[in-house]
């Protein structure tokens, strides 16, 4: 960080640039910050046992995965977030300091969800409810219970069945008993003909 011939003081004195920089790259850290609602959820989950933490750089898809081994002992008043730190293994050396990647904390896995996108929630006076697309085309409304969002996706605790169809477009100029087209069949999403 000095250049040959520039002066420099004794360490401890406030003007004393760093000679160098020394990064650890294995195991590697990675910090992030979450709300701080989550707060209380992670370190309940975290005493409970190691929660997986993955880590993908911006100029790739594949994730690299750690354990989340530190939470900070203070909230950041300014932005209403917890810092968290993640440690990688890193064994391809993927991760570097500084570099920016997209983090993903899983918390919870829950088997045999039922998720619909969460565009096919609506809202009404009786609470959530989305349209379900019975075997002869017709919609029929119905009540739901959502767990929780993410994502653009929705976890439904109570009121549709797994394999049921539901609308995600056009809600506003439906009623029960309407007919309905299937832009893409279950299993075609993506695929073209």
């Amino acid at each position: 960080m000095v250049k040959r011939g520039a002066i420099i003081a004794a360490v401890g004195q406030s003007n004393t640039p760093d000679l160098v920089t020394i990064n650890q790259i294995n195991p590697i850290y990675v910090t992030f910050s979450v709300p701080e609602q989550n707060l209380s959820q992670i370190r309940k989950l975290m005493t409970a046992g190691k929660l997986k933490v993955e880590a993908t750089p911006l100029d790739d898809e594949r994730p690299e995965e750690g354990i989340l081994t530190f939470i900070d002992n203070a909230v950041d008043n300014a932005t209403g977030t917890i810092q968290l730190k993640g440690t990688f293994e890193d064994r391809e050396k993927r991760l570097w300091p500084g570099q920016f990647v997209r983090v993903v904390l899983t918390l919870a896995t829950q088997s045999g969800a039922i998720i619909v996108p969460s565009q096919a929630i609506e809202n009404g006076q009786g609470g959530q409810y989305v349209f379900v697309v019975k075997p002869d085309l017709s919609v029929e409304s119905r009540s739901v219970t959502v767990n929780r969002s993410l994502g653009g996706e929705a976890v439904i605790e109570k009121g549709l069945q797994p394999g049921e169809i539901v609308v995600t477009e056009g809600q506003l100029r439906l009623v029960p008993g309407a007919k309905v087209e299937i832009k893409n069949p279950p299993g075609t999403a993506g695929k073209s003909s």
